[in-house]
């Protein structure tokens, strides 16, 4: 089972968790268009396990991972 394979209101569940514990993802996140987010989103689909969710999510609030 992949790690994000439940989905939350289009967020794939174990992205939001862990986008939840954030601030600095989470705000970045928030700043992004519709098309941004659902490119980030798209990245997190082959991620498979809960440390490499948060070692995702923690280099796209330091980097923003080449979005925006």
């Amino acid at each position: 089972m992949l790690y994000n394979e439940l989905y939350n209101d289009g967020l794939p569940l174990g992205f939001g968790v862990v986008l939840a514990s954030n601030i600095a993802a989470m705000n970045r996140f928030s700043s992004l268009s519709q098309r941004e987010r659902e490119e980030l989103i798209a990245r997190t689909h082959g991620i498979t396990s809960p440390e490499e969710m948060r070692n995702f999510v923690a280099e796209f609030g330091k980097s923003g991972l080449g979005i925006q």
